[in-house]
């Protein structure tokens, strides 16, 4: 695998582990990771600790760091962490992955060498702007056996009628911290993907997706707290802040930027 991404590139996780399946997860997307030659940090972030370094075995060639911050809140402040990642690497590009997602190894190379590195984007979504939801069976099949081949011939398609920007995308550091990077306004489950989109082109910003490449794979895992709006309260409150954001011209939303809590 080319080893390019090593000096160009960290992936990072951030997580809060709320069942079992999670830490199945993790695991699978590291290990589909690993090859990739690139830095991987992960920060959990919760009232206890539940992985460490020891969780992923011996198949991290010093590639791997876990990190642990204690967070009493019961919502999982997941733009904050994103944030926190994005600091402690010391990449030019961060690929910013969910702990349940799968994308083609070759389409993340070539994310990163082509649209990044060669045609300057500052956003790039490795996939064809479709998530697929694997069912605890298929998640488990791959779990074993890492054969994307098997998914890709499956033809398996998103139920979501509309273009996913979420899951996975890699940022160019410094271009994405000059629009902002996370919006911490975002607290739990919300819009935060269509806002970080929408903000990249208010900005003038080149953002994307590979459109003639194969979808990203979804690990199943259940659906608790934060994989939905925590509140009504919460719910209102982020719609309003994406409804404000993408209300905003360049102008208006370069100084918005600028009150961002970061």
């Amino acid at each position: 695998m080319n080893t390019l991404l090593e000096k160009k590139c960290t992936f990072v996780i951030p997580i809060r582990i709320d069942c079992e399946e999670r830490v199945r997860n993790l695991r699978t997307v590291v290990d589909w990771l690993i090859p990739l030659c690139a830095p991987i940090l992960i920060l959990e972030a919760d009232k206890e600790q539940h992985i460490s370094f020891d969780t992923f075995g011996n198949n991290s060639n010093n590639l791997l760091s876990v990190h642990f911050v204690k967070d009493e809140e019961r919502v999982f402040h997941r733009t904050h962490y994103i944030n926190e990642l994005i600091k402690l690497a010391k990449t030019p590009f961060v690929a910013v992955w969910d702990a349940d997602i799968i994308i083609d190894r070759e389409q993340i190379l070539r994310a990163v060498c082509y649209y990044l590195i060669e045609e300057r984007y500052t956003l790039i979504c490795p996939y064809n702007k479709e998530c697929a939801y694997l069912n605890e069976h298929m998640s488990h099949i791959f779990s074993a056996n890492h054969n994307i081949d098997f998914l890709h011939h499956k033809k398996l398609k998103s139920y979501i009628g509309r273009p996913v920007c979420g899951g996975a995308y890699i940022v160019n550091k410094r271009l994405y911290n000059s629009i902002g990077g996370e919006n911490e306004n975002f607290i739990g489950w919300g819009p935060e993907d269509a806002e970080r989109i929408r903000r990249t082109q208010i900005m003038g910003h080149k953002m994307g997706w590979i459109e003639d490449g194969n979808c990203a794979y979804h690990l199943y895992h259940p659906q608790n707290e934060n994989s939905r709006f925590f509140s009504e309260e919460t719910a209102l409150s982020t719609r309003q802040e994406f409804i404000k954001v993408c209300s905003m011209n360049r102008e208006e939303l370069s100084e918005y930027i600028k009150t961002m809590p970061r």
